[in-house]
């Protein structure tokens, strides 16, 4: 292997983990000790934590519920995510890397499986980035950064797929080098975009439902903000 691409798979790898996974933490206890705060405060303490608990879970595979709305849009999105969860955690060059800096491995997945789930990846991306593109309320929603992302996600399947073909007609050396720095920087940029969802998004519905538990006196100190001591109460 080349120095630069074990450099890349090495001490780079090690970096950009340790910031992903001190980044998300930090996100979580942040958004944890938050909601920890709003109980607190709140005047109403009766939250239905095992309600929560299982819509939460229920939408974590929402199979069935991606057809309600945006039916292809959604399909899509799981698709997307079916993907980047496949190859990124059970492709077993991935786990050879894994293995090799951390001493910790799991069973991968057959590579014809995972070649499909790849395709499928990047059919779904694709269509997600020109669903952004053309549709002009996405659009109009949309920010550089969610183009970058979707553009480096569609690089990386792309690369990686590439890759591992016989018939690759990119030098094989120079793919891998643009694929291990393309998944190294976005590594970095998960926990600081939107991306970080993929460990605040079991937090979300707990943090909607404490977020309506108003603390003591919460609707008349509201009301005395927006229209002054003489604001009448409902």
């Amino acid at each position: 292997m080349p120095t630069w691409l074990s450099i890349s798979t090495s001490p780079l790898f090690r970096f950009a983990l340790a910031l992903l996974v001190l980044g998300l933490l930090r996100l979580a206890l942040l958004s944890i000790w938050e909601m920890i705060q709003a109980v607190r405060r709140a005047g109403d303490r009766r939250i239905a934590f095992r309600r929560v608990v299982g819509e939460t879970a229920s939408w974590m595979v929402p199979l069935t519920r991606i057809h309600r709305a945006r039916g292809l849009f959604s399909i899509a999105s799981f698709i997307l995510h079916l993907g980047i969860l496949a190859t990124c955690l059970f492709l077993g060059n991935h786990l050879d890397i894994l293995q090799a800096n951390f001493g910790v491995s799991w069973p991968a997945l057959a590579k014809p499986v995972l070649d499909v789930l790849t395709l499928l990846g990047i059919a779904a991306g694709s269509y997600l980035l020109l669903f952004r593109i053309y549709v002009v309320s996405s659009r109009k929603l949309s920010n550089p950064m969610d183009y970058l992302l979707l553009v480096m996600i569609l690089g990386l399947l792309v690369s990686g797929y590439l890759a591992g073909q016989p018939w690759n007609p990119i030098p094989y050396d120079g793919l891998m080098l643009f694929h291990a720095l393309s998944g190294i920087v976005l590594l970095i940029l998960i926990p600081f975009t939107k991306i970080a969802h993929c460990i605040l998004y079991p937090l979300i519905r707990m943090g909607s439902e404490v977020a309506w538990h108003f603390p003591a006196r919460g609707g008349s100190e509201a009301i005395e903000v927006l229209h002054g001591s003489e604001g009448r109460e409902i």
